[in-house]
Order: C-alpha cells, then structure tokens, then sequence
C-alpha cells in the first residue's frame, strides 16, 4: 500500500520562525516520518506547500494532491493535523471532503486515522474543518482589527517598504514605523521636483516633465530602478499618488472584492467610491516631500488625469492578447498610426527587447493564412494516416485493451492465490516474497499497457473529433472573418488559437527585405489535448 505526506505552513508558522521555533516543514516531515517508520507505511511522494493561501485555489500543491488522490495514487495521506488541508471556506472544504470519500483514500494524523467512508470518521473530520475554518476566521478578524488599529496610530502595517523607505521596529513599543533612505529619498524628491516644478529644456526655459518624461530622464542618469531594469511611468505614477511620502499612512485604500462570475470567484482592487472607505491619518515617520509639494503633484495630476494600465474604450487591435515576442515573452501591442496614410503597427512595448514591429494589416494576412495552413496540412496528415484504417484501428485498439485487461485480472487472482498459499503453509515466506514480487511487477507493466493504450484510442478518437467537428467550424468562421468588426474578429481569433509567437530578425527598411519576412509558430486550441 502506498502512502504520501502533505506539509503546509500557516501564518501563525511564519510568525513562530521569526521568533526563532525553527523550520516547520522540516519538523513536521520528521514526525510524520517517525510515524510512518513506526507502523511501516511506504511512502510515495512528500508534498510541500509554501505558500499560505485562503483557498485551495491559491495552493497549487494542494491541487496537485486532490488531483492525485481523485485518480486513487494514494491508500493515505499523512498530516500532522486535518486543519493542513483546508482552512477555507465551507465549498474548499467539501471538495476535499468529496475527493478523499470519493477516493476511499484515508487521512492519517499521528493522533488518528480518518476513514471518510466511515459515517463517524466523516462527521468527526467534517466537524474538524468547520471548527478550523471558525478558528482561522477569529484569527483573521483579529489580525484584521489589529492592523487597523496600528494604521489609524500611524504605524507602518505592510510587509514591503516604499521605495525610498526601509520598514524600522518602533522601539519600546509594538508595530512597525519607516525610516527614509537618504539615497532613495532623493530621488523621491527629484521625482517630485520635476513633476511640479520642471527643469530647463534645451532653450533654457523650465518645463515640467510628466510621468514617462521622467523616467526617461532617471534612465538617462543611470539611476537604479526599484522594481525593474528601468524606471517605467508606472513606478513613477504609483510613487507621485503615494502619500505616505508627504508623511502619511494609508491603509485599506483598494480592498479586494469577489464576486462568483461563471462559476468562478473572482477578485478585483476597486478604487474607493470616497475617503470614508479608507484610513489615512497622519504617520509616525519622517516625510519625505512637504505635504504642500504632494498636494500640487495630485491637483497637476488631476488637471491631466493618467488612464488606467490597459484602458480602452474599444478593442482596435483583432490579434489583440494573442501575438507574443519571441525575444522577451510579452504579449505585443497595437500602436496606431499618426500620420494619415500610414499603417497602425505592432510593436513589442517592452524596453531593450530589440524585436522588430510590422505593420498590423500585414501580421493579420500572415496569421490568418497560417490558420488555413494549418488545416490544409492537419487534414492532409490525418487522411494520410487513416486512409481506409479509421474503423480498424479503433477496434484493434479496443481489442487489444481487452485482452490487457483479462491479463490484468489472472495477474491479480494469482496474487490473491499467493495469499492463500502462504497462509495454508505451501510456500515459505522467501518464496512468497519472491512470487509476489514478480506478480507486482507484471502487474505494473501491465497496467501501463493499458494506459498507453486507453490514450491512443483518446487519441485517435480525438483526432477523429477534430476533422470531423472543429475544423468544419474554424472553415466556417474563416469565411465570416472579413465582414467583421475588431473586437468581433479577436473574440473569433481566441475560439480558434491559444497563441501566435512572433519573430523579426530584419527591418523591411534594409533592402532586399521583404515586409512579411517575419516567423509566426501557431497554437491551435484543439478540443482535444495532446494532439499538436
């Protein structure tokens, strides 16, 4: 029987590290593993989740578990405590009630073993999540108040400082405080500086410098950047709109918000509708910029106001979200044109990347005859592989799976036989040990037959699924694709294509370079996996 460990850690594990406890992974996997030792369980695979997360959907090895216990891997899990696998809310909790019932998978504590099959071991570990889930929600509202009650002291409550700060224990006292970077700080006035009062252009006149200007202006400088290679007008915006550089704590200013759309929970950071839905008072540290300077930098940023990252008021670009570089994996972007007579171009936005753009009439002639490349070629391969042999191959595929799965259950009744034979006194236990060792072994190959098997026929009828449904209706959305608008022609582009990556080496401005002499790798987004 095989058997796997699951290790998490909590918040409260993070908090007792840093009061030096030690590493609790560490501990925990020793005492599961003394506990293995101790009534001999194997064990197949330890799972170690780092990350601390309210929903199985931010724990991806959490997913990985209840993948591998829904396809039946394990005969149990070893925890140190049923409240490691789910914490959330009463849907997480019931996913992971269902899949290790569903399972017949047991859940092993050193202190008892749940058999979720068994009416009272359900109720006892469907009470212990519920009482977790109580316990973990005090918490957090307790957390959650306290947070807020540093911030309105004006005490410091993130985990990463600002740029130009460096987060200092408040001392003789609880809570955190900032303390300024003389080096950073600077740069932070500078920023500041520019925005509100200028500097001298080439003509010795003083011109203020918006937000891309800027950052152009600290790259030119060679001025490190605080969250990239450079200083882009992002960083510059979020640090003007920040005030705790005028000496000021804001806490709970863009609170996450969910909503289930389709089935699916979704979280967003609204702005706030008015000051009442955020704190913000005045702060235990040193300002960084006079609060007047920080006043002119939000009312000159009114006057000229900065769309959000990604504002559009209509998709213009139908390969929109779909063309990524090559060169640096972003996706590329529309750049309209300026100048009438000229072609809007797509461009890759990401600085220092070097990926030459094209213009965008051009890419979308090249991709769309490489999606009616694609199915020239998919129906050609498949006809050449199937010609008069659909129907046979799928029987003899069958046939064969049966015979693998007849062979699968001799192998089986000849271990059970094994049993019987060492209890009746037949064979010696090296002898036993011997037989079942090699009864295990053919039944693994076997089993691997028949997986490999069962995929090919998955396959084969996935192919079969594929000439005969999606490319009829890729034809048929082709033959619309021209009479559509924009935004109609990127929905239609996203039912057919995961991805289209791009690569330039040349510029059509060298001479002998033609202007669609660009690579575009496809993929398709076949219904079926597996099949490109």
């Amino acid at each position: 029987m095989q058997y796997c460990i699951y290790l998490r850690k909590s918040r409260k594990d993070d908090e007792l590290e840093a009061l030096g406890e030690g590493d609790t992974l560490a501990r925990h996997r020793k005492i599961l593993l003394d506990y293995a030792t101790k009534h001999k369980l194997v064990i197949g695979q330890i799972y170690e989740e780092v990350v601390s997360g309210d929903t199985i959907a931010a724990r991806p090895v959490m997913q990985k578990l209840l993948e591998d216990v829904s396809a039946e891997m394990w005969d149990g899990v070893l925890v140190v405590e049923i409240e490691r696998l789910a914490r959330g809310d009463t849907m997480d909790q019931g996913l992971v009630s269902q899949t290790f019932k569903y399972s017949n998978t047991l859940i092993i504590t050193p202190l008892k073993t749940y058999n979720p099959n068994n009416e009272f071991d359900e109720q006892f570990f469907e009470f212990g999540l519920f009482m977790s889930r109580q316990e973990y929600a005090t918490i957090k509202r307790r957390l959650t108040r306290g947070r807020e009650a540093s911030a309105r002291e004006g005490k410091f409550v993130g985990s990463i400082a600002p740029y130009g700060y460096e987060r200092v224990k408040i001392p003789n006292d609880k809570g955190w405080t900032l303390a300024p970077i003389p080096e950073q700080a600077e740069i932070v006035r500078l920023i500041f500086d520019l925005y509100v009062n200028g500097c001298e252009d080439d003509f010795d006149e003083i011109r203020r410098l918006g937000i891309q200007q800027i950052g152009r202006k600290l790259n030119q400088m060679g001025v490190p950047a605080c969250r990239h290679e450079y200083w882009a007008k992002e960083t510059i915006r979020d640090i003007l709109e920040n005030p705790t550089y005028a000496g000021y704590i804001r806490y709970g200013y863009r609170k996450t918000s969910k909503k289930m759309i389709d089935g699916k929970l979704v979280k967003s950071r609204p702005l706030p509708t008015g000051e009442q839905d955020y704190i913000l008072v005045k702060g235990l540290h040193e300002a960084i910029v006079e609060p007047e300077i920080y006043e002119q930098a939000q009312k000159l940023a009114e006057e000229r106001p900065v769309m959000p990252l990604g504002y559009k008021k209509e998709v213009k670009n139908p390969m929109a979200g779909l063309i990524i570089c090559k060169r640096c994996g972003r996706k590329m972007a529309f750049r309209a044109s300026t100048t009438p007579g000229k072609p809007d171009y797509l461009v890759c936005h990401q600085r220092y990347c070097g990926q030459v753009s094209t213009p965008l009439h051009v890419v979308e002639d090249v991709l769309i005859k490489s999606i009616q490349k694609w199915i020239k070629d998919y129906e050609y391969n498949w006809f050449k592989r199937n010609q008069g042999e659909e129907s046979n191959q799928e029987s003899a595929l069958s046939a064969a799976r049966q015979a693998q799965e007849k062979e699968l259950a001799t192998l089986n009744r000849q271990l059970d036989a094994a049993h019987d034979l060492l209890e009746q006194g037949v064979y010696t236990i090296p002898l036993y040990k011997e037989r079942t060792e090699a009864l295990r072994g053919r039944i693994s190959d076997t089993e691997k037959k028949i997986q490999e098997i069962t995929h090919q026929i998955e396959k084969a009828s996935g192919e079969n699924e594929v000439i005969k449904v999606f490319i009829p209706q890729v034809k048929q959305m082709l033959s619309d694709y021209d009479s559509l608008s924009a935004p109609k022609k990127n929905e239609l582009l996203k039912e057919i294509i995961e991805k289209a990556v791009y690569n330039k080496e040349k510029s059509a401005a060298f001479k002998g370079v033609a202007v669609d002499d660009f690579d575009l790798e496809l993929f398709v987004k076949l219904p079926v996996k597996d099949l490109q």
